[in-house]
C-alpha cells in the first residue's frame, strides 16, 4: 500500500492504479517543488543589519502586538509564535534578542525579488503567499530533481540574501510534506523519491499537519480515530467525499500520488478586499476615525485596481475597546455603479462612518471591506448615461496616473489631502522598532 515516485509514473497501490506522467516532448514526469523563505521576516530584517546573523531576532505583529516571526535562535530560546510581547518582552532584553516591528514595504520588495529569482528555474510558477511559491519542475532540462532543487536553493540565497528551502514531490501535497523535511535537513532540500518507505513516514505525519486539512477538520478526524496521513490516505473515497467534500477527496488523491491541485500561474482575483487596523492609541472623534478610514478605502481600492476590479458595495466597521468589548458596523449606499475610483469609494465611505459613529466610546479598531466585484469593462449602461460616464474613463485614466507615480515614486507620493502628514496620528499603528530602509537597499 505504498506511494512510489519514479522517473516514469506515480503509482499509488491502493487503488493498483498507474497514474500517466502526462509526458508531452521535451519534458520530464511532473515533479512539483515548492519553496519556502526561512523566518521570512527575519530574514528581510537582516538583510538590513546582516551583523544579527546567528543572533536571537524576532519580528512582531502591526501595532507591535505579536511575535510573528523568529530567528532560529530565538525559536532556541523558547519564545512561542503568536506571543503576545508585552509578556516576553523582559525576557528578550534579558537575552539579548533583538526586536523588530514589522516592516511590510520591505517584506512585500524582497517577496518580488525572491518570485523574480524562483521564476529563472521555471516555466511555470505560482507564487502561494509572501514568503511561499510553487514551481513545475517537469522541464526536461534540469537533469536530476534533487540537485536542481539544491541549485534553486543557492541560487536564490545567492541573489536576493534570503534562505529558502524546497520540498519536491509528484504532487503540491506530498511537496509540501517534503518542505517541511527540508526544513529540518542541513541541505535545506528534501524530495518525495528520498522516503525510504513512504507508508512509514506517512504514518508520522500528523492528521492536522496535512496541507489542505488544517488542526480543526484534523481535530474531527483524530476524534474518529484517523490520526495520520497515512490512515488519512487510505479512507474510502465514498466516506472522504461524504465528510469532507471533493476538497477532502483531492488532498488524500494526492497523497497517493494523484495530482489534483495544479498550479496556478495566474492568481484568482479576490471575491472581497478587507482592511482593517488595530490603533496606536484609541480614538474618540469622528474627525480621527475618518482620516483611518480614508486610508484604508485608499489601500483597498489601489488593490482593487491592481486586480482589475470593479466594487458596487462598501462597508464601515468600527470596534470599541478591548475592554469593553462592542463592534458598530454600517455599509455605504448600496446600488452605486462598480467603480474603483477612490475619491468615490472615500465619499460612500465616510456617509457610512457617519451612520456607525456614536460619541463617546473609546475605539480600538477600524476597517473597511469592498465587495460586489465586477471585471473592468464589464459595467452595464446607464438608460440616460454617456458611456465615458458609465464607464468612468476620465477616473480611469486618473487612477492609472496615480497608481503608475506611486509605484514608480512611492507608495503615497499621490494621495488624499487628508492623509497630508497623518503618519503618528493617534490612529497610527504602534511601530517603535520599525528598521529604517537605506534608499539604495534595492
Amino acid at each position: 500500500m505504498a506511494v512510489c515516485f519514479n522517473r516514469g509514473a506515480v503509482v499509488t497501490a491502493f487503488h493498483d492504479w498507474t497514474v500517466p506522467p502526462g509526458n508531452v516532448p521535451g519534458r520530464n514526469p511532473r515533479i512539483i517543488a515548492v519553496a519556502d523563505c526561512n523566518n521570512f521576516f527575519v530574514s528581510c530584517e537582516r538583510l538590513l543589519r546582516p551583523e544579527l546573523e546567528g543572533k536571537p531576532v524576532v519580528v512582531l505583529s502591526s501595532n507591535d502586538g505579536v511575535v510573528i516571526s523568529r530567528s532560529a535562535e530565538a525559536k532556541a530560546l523558547g519564545i512561542a509564535m503568536g506571543e503576545p510581547f508585552f509578556k516576553v518582552e523582559g525576557f528578550c532584553k534579558a537575552h539579548g534578542v533583538t526586536v523588530f516591528s514589522s516592516n511590510f514595504g520591505l517584506y512585500e520588495e524582497v517577496s518580488r525579488k525572491v518570485a523574480a529569482a524562483l521564476g529563472k528555474y521555471t516555466d511555470r510558477l505560482e507564487v502561494y503567499s509572501i514568503d511561499e511559491a510553487f514551481l513545475s519542475l517537469d522541464i526536461a532540462s534540469i537533469g536530476d530533481p534533487l540537485k536542481y532543487a539544491g541549485q534553486i536553493r543557492d541560487g536564490v540565497q545567492k541573489g536576493t540574501g534570503v534562505p529558502v528551502s524546497v520540498g519536491l514531490g509528484p504532487t503540491k501535497t506530498l511537496a509540501k510534506l517534503m518542505l517541511n523535511r527540508a526544513k529540518k535537513s542541513s541541505e535545506g532540500v528534501f524530495a518525495w523519491e528520498d522516503s525510504v518507505s513512504p507508508d512509514a513516514f506517512l504514518e508520522t505525519v500528523p492528521v492536522g499537519e496535512i496541507w489542505g486539512i488544517g488542526h480543526r477538520t484534523g481535530a474531527l478526524l483524530e476524534k474518529r480515530g484517523i490520526k495520520t496521513a497515512r490512515q488519512f490516505r487510505d479512507l474510502p473515497d465514498d466516506w472522504i467525499r461524504k465528510n469532507l467534500t471533493v476538497r477532502g477527496l483531492h488532498t488524500a488523491w494526492e497523497l497517493r500520488g494523484l495530482p489534483c491541485i495544479h498550479l496556478r500561474e495566474v492568481e484568482a482575483p479576490q471575491k472581497s478586499i478587507q482592511v482593517s487596523r488595530s490603533f496606536g492609541q484609541a480614538v474618540t472623534t469622528f474627525e480621527e476615525l475618518r482620516s483611518a478610514v480614508v486610508r484604508f478605502v485608499t489601500t483597498g481600492a489601489r488593490r482593487l485596481r491592481a486586480q482589475r476590479s470593479l466594487a458596487s458595495r462598501i462597508v464601515v466597521c468600527l470596534a470599541t475597546s478591548h475592554f469593553r468589548p462592542g463592534f458598530l458596523v454600517a455599509e455605504g449606499a448600496r446600488g452605486f455603479l462598480p467603480t474603483s475610483y477612490t475619491p468615490f469609494l472615500i465619499e460612500r465611505a465616510s456617509d457610512a462612518l457617519k451612520e456607525a459613529f456614536r460619541p463617546g466610546p473609546l475605539y480600538a479598531r477600524a476597517g473597511i471591506l469592498l465587495a460586489g466585484f465586477v471585471p473592468e469593462g464589464m459595467v452595464q449602461r446607464g438608460l440616460f448615461r454617456s458611456l465615458e460616464e458609465d464607464l468612468g474613463l476620465r477616473e480611469s485614466v486618473l487612477m492609472k496616473t496615480v497608481d503608475s507615480l506611486n509605484a514608480e515614486m512611492g507608495k503615497e507620493v499621490v494621495a488624499p489631502a487628508s492623509l497630508w502628514k497623518t503618519e503618528g496620528a493617534s490612529w497610527w499603528p504602534r511601530r517603535e522598532r520599525l528598521s529604517r530602509l537605506p534608499e539604495d537597499i534595492f
